[in-house]
């Protein structure tokens, strides 16, 4: 298997990135529950949509377009990531991968009923609840090798690279439930970009 994170990171991703995979083939119908606004809708390749890449703006843009079969991807260029309660309500399975900088986020995921997180632990360790929709694929997914850690009296210090091991292992569970892992082809894919609105204050 390749390396995703280096595909993405080569895209230009490394600031940040949130993906959300969703189980459905109906791209369109994905974007709208993610409350885009379809008539923003600019067909391109990630490096046009790269364009707009700015993790921290308040302007919300998804690239969003077919993944594998039955399933749609949605990339975050610019914004927070997309809220998902629509995809939830409509009974649909995702997962979510957030990072930012170095920091990788716990993978959040719904199952069509309700959402979950599959937090990290420690060096590459996921923890998921006995029965998840992740949990076959997590224990496919082989551990990393721990590296030495440093001590120091009852202290232990994570090791610097522990957030680039656990976002290898989110990439493998979301390739593995999807049926496609992120190589050259992805990314050179034309898909859609779309401008999402605020969410009205409540």
């Amino acid at each position: 298997m390749s390396d995703q994170w280096e595909f993405l990171l080569g895209a230009g991703l490394g600031r940040g990135f949130t993906g959300t995979w969703v189980e459905s083939g109906d791209a369109e119908a994905v974007a709208m529950l993610l409350g885009a606004d379809l008539a923003s809708r600019q067909d391109c390749d990630l490096a046009t949509a790269m364009a707009h890449y700015r993790p921290m703006a308040f302007t919300e843009r998804v690239w969003i377009g077919p993944h594998a079969d039955g399933w749609t991807h949605a990339l975050t260029i610019s914004g927070p990531p997309p809220v998902t309660t629509g995809l939830t309500e409509a009974g649909l399975r995702f997962l979510q991968i957030r990072t930012m900088d170095a920091y990788v986020h716990d993978l959040f995921y719904g199952d069509g009923v309700t959402n979950a997180w599959a937090p990290q632990r420690w060096y590459g360790e996921i923890i998921t609840e006995p029965g998840s929709m992740v949990e076959p694929y997590l224990r496919e997914a082989a551990p990393p090798e721990v590296p030495a850690v440093v001590r120091s009296g009852s202290w232990i210090t994570e090791p610097e690279d522990h957030n680039r091991a656990c976002l290898e292992i989110y990439l493998f569970l979301t390739g593995r439930m999807s049926g496609r892992f992120i190589d050259r082809a992805w990314l050179d894919e034309k898909r859609a970009l779309y401008t999402l609105p605020p969410s009205p204050v409540g």
